[in-house]
């Protein structure tokens, strides 16, 4: 890459250097340039014409390298127009700052260089309105959050999607490929889109970097358009993968989502002061068979869903009057099961602490079953997996969301 020379003095300045140093040895004085361009092409000719009057194949061979050198000066040279006017009018921030078109960075206090982008309170390339939320639900709910939902029509939106790579640290150059993962995105519904009603953006900062596809937007349309219906934001993280080919930019845009009947749960939280523990690892729930009558009225009829259930201190008491406490698994008060010994002693000091504090400990569990039988996987995280920051800041109450119907009214928010 080639900087020219006023965008290499921004540079400099910005890192705290003298640009003088770039006119040392007369680089920048236009007469002493010219005379270094005429002496280059002169002994470039001279080279090509020994070469040429050397042998028949010389001729081919002197050709073949003109032809190579103005193709590589056309490249450079287009390639030099286009940094130039998309770089050397952007303004530099007084604080040390090197700027990108519409985007500046920032330096932190003390340092020379500038080690991270600052996006915040930009406005977005184009004009895209966002419903009103009240909060953030995040589909993947901690689940392993691999990407595996494509994402269509990234073409039409290169601006946003170049905007989320550098926001995200991933620098974009022509000629060359950048990949991010953990981006955070909103999945926002558009009622009103002209060509879809049904249509589902994925946008970064308010900012569209494509589509769900009609067939997943159809499928979770139901449980997206509940949780936007409740105030909502609904979030997930995606990756992004773009290839800027100088004319057009190549990209891939994959997010995070689990199957439609994973992302909200079945039932509606207890009433009173109650905490939502962190997803954690799965954790099989033990004797569920002896509670069928009470699981069977929760399994959907695909046969996978997922609940929200209250995690309680009890106690077993032994032949030999030994107390021992174990974890007691409830849904909508009614138990349906407990967590082995070894399990009930990773929660126990989080389930006596919420009780301490008086919350109710609520964790989210994934119903596996049929009309057969029916099985309890949950997924809390452990007590040693708890921050102090995340008990002090409690209670955290599990989201409201409206009751289950055939269809949400949601705000409208396309925007071309």
């Amino acid at each position: 890459m080639h900087l020219s020379l006023g965008q290499a003095a921004r540079v400099l300045e910005c890192v705290g250097q003298s640009p003088a140093k770039l006119t040392s040895g007369g680089r920048g004085v236009p007469r002493l340039e010219k005379a270094g361009t005429v002496a280059q092409w002169s002994l470039f000719g001279l080279l090509v014409l020994i070469v040429t009057l050397s042998s028949p194949a010389g001729f081919v061979l002197a050709a073949g390298i003109v032809g190579v050198m103005f193709l590589v000066r056309k490249r450079r040279r287009n390639r030099q127009v286009w940094e130039d006017s998309t770089w050397a009018g952007s303004p530099v921030s007084t604080a040390q700052g090197i700027a990108v078109p519409g985007f500046p960075m920032e330096a932190p206090a003390g340092h020379g260089a500038p080690l991270r982008l600052a996006f915040e309170g930009l406005a977005p390339i184009s004009a895209v309105t966002r419903p009103r939320s009240l909060g953030e639900y995040r589909v993947s709910l901690g689940r392993s959050e691999w990407p595996n939902v494509e994402v269509v029509g990234e073409h039409a939106y290169s601006h946003a999607i170049k905007a989320a790579l550098r926001g995200s640290g991933a620098p974009v150059a022509v000629r060359s490929d950048s990949e991010v993962e953990g981006v955070q995105v909103e999945l926002v519904a558009e009622p009103d889109n002209p060509y879809d009603v049904n249509a589902i953006s994925v946008r970064w900062r308010n900012q569209v970097l494509g589509y769900l596809s009609r067939e997943d937007a159809i499928r979770y349309g139901q449980p997206i358009r509940r949780i936007i219906a409740s105030g909502l934001a609904v979030t997930t993280t995606a990756r992004i993968w773009a290839y800027d080919a100088g004319d057009r930019l190549q990209a891939r845009v994959t997010v995070a989502l689990p199957e439609p009947g994973l992302i909200v749960p079945l039932n509606d939280a207890p009433t009173g002061v109650t905490t939502l523990v962190p997803w954690g690892s799965a954790i099989q729930v033990l004797k569920e068979e002896d509670h069928f009558d009470v699981l069977f009225k929760h399994v959907p009829p695909d046969g996978v869903g997922l609940l929200l259930v209250s995690l309680h201190k009890a106690i077993h008491t032994l032949k030999n009057g030994t107390e021992r406490p174990f974890v007691e698994v409830r849904l909508n008060g009614e138990r349906v099961g407990e967590l082995s010994n070894v399990t009930s002693a990773h929660l126990l000091p989080l389930l006596e602490h919420t009780e301490t504090v008086g919350e109710t400990a609520l964790a989210y569990a994934q119903i596996i079953g049929s009309a057969l039988a029916a099985q309890l996987v949950l997924h809390a995280a452990k007590a040693t997996e708890i921050s102090n920051d995340w008990l002090s800041a409690g209670p955290h109450p599990a989201p409201t969301l409206l009751p289950w119907t055939a269809a949400y009214d949601v705000p409208p928010a396309y925007n071309p």
